[in-house]
């Protein structure tokens, strides 16, 4: 399993997002998970309580529909 940062490197669409709002990259990408569909429910694991706030915070942001358009796959 690849280690949490490498999400940066191997997700650069997500980083950028990332960095144009503000918040991280797990957080950016869990709220994509969450904006699938109603139905989704993502089970991020995290041992501490920074990365469980930083999960939790995904949940409410809202991506644009610009910024949904770059993280889905072609």
């Amino acid at each position: 399993m690849p280690a949490a940062g490498s999400l940066d490197t191997a997700a650069p669409a997500f980083a950028e997002v990332a960095a144009e709002l503000g918040v991280s990259v797990h957080q950016v990408t869990l709220a994509w998970h969450l904006a699938q569909a109603d139905v989704v429910l993502p089970i991020p694991g995290a041992s501490r309580p920074a990365s469980i706030r930083d999960s939790a915070a995904a949940t409410h942001l809202t991506l644009s529909a610009d910024q949904l358009a770059r993280l889905n796959p072609s």
